[in-house]
């Protein structure tokens, strides 16, 4: 029987979500200063724990997509004056941000136990979601369970893409599909628990009285909301 995570591991964790949060926060500015500070900060948190350094690989590789889709739109359609050189340029900041945000949803996975975090999480939002039952530390669960899902799902979304036949664009939207169907499952909490992936989805256990890589992270966020106020 899983026991209740500690007052203290909980209390670690909600600055640790929040400290995210508000780094992803800062990123959204896109200046460079505050995206090198961001990402210097993470890596002093991934080398400073046991970080998943193959893990943040899967992660980064499959929003290649994603990456490509900011090339052309910011390329193709700068907002500045200057040009597809600067849009190119903006393109560049604005991924290697979303390359920062993810390294610190891995570390912060990492850094607690996925119980912990989604009692954390619940008490964040138990503090604005008021109401009848703990609707909050509901969705929680249900969030954090989605996410291991999505990384899970690589190996049997290989199988069922290679066990389909038909033109590609076929294939495609049954894939699309199924994938749906199963994301909708799991935020309705059809299982209780995924099939974990090695190295993955929250350690085995926190690390109880590891405030240092909290503290850091509160550093780093004071300094690059400070270089975003001044520049």
């Amino acid at each position: 029987m899983q026991t209740a995570p500690a007052p203290r591991e909980v209390a670690q964790a909600v600055w640790a979500l929040l400290g995210v949060l508000a780094a992803s926060l800062a990123l959204v500015s896109a200046q460079v200063l505050v995206v090198g500070v961001t990402a210097t900060l993470a890596l002093l948190l991934a080398f400073g724990s046991a970080f998943s350094w193959r893990r943040a690989g899967r992660l980064l590789l499959r929003m290649k997509w994603f990456y490509l889709s900011l090339l052309v739109f910011y390329g193709l359609w700068p907002t500045g004056a200057a040009g597809m050189v600067s849009g190119m340029g903006e393109a560049i900041v604005r991924i290697l941000a979303l390359m920062v945000v993810v390294l610190l949803v891995v570390w912060l996975t990492e850094y607690a136990a996925r119980p912990v975090l989604v009692r954390a999480l619940g008490a964040i939002l138990g503090a604005a979601w008021r109401g009848p039952g703990n609707r909050g530390e509901r969705f929680a669960r249900r969030l954090f369970l989605a996410l291991a899902y999505f990384e899970s799902e690589q190996e049997a979304l290989q199988r069922k893409r290679h066990a389909l036949s038909g033109s590609r664009k076929a294939r495609l939207a049954a894939v699309r599909e199924w994938l749906v169907v199963r994301l909708d499952q799991a935020l309705a909490g059809a299982w209780e628990e995924p099939p974990l992936a090695s190295g993955g989805h929250g350690s085995a256990a926190p690390r109880a009285g590891s405030r240092w890589p909290v503290v850091v992270l509160w550093l780093g966020v004071a300094v690059a909301w400070l270089l975003w106020w001044w520049l």
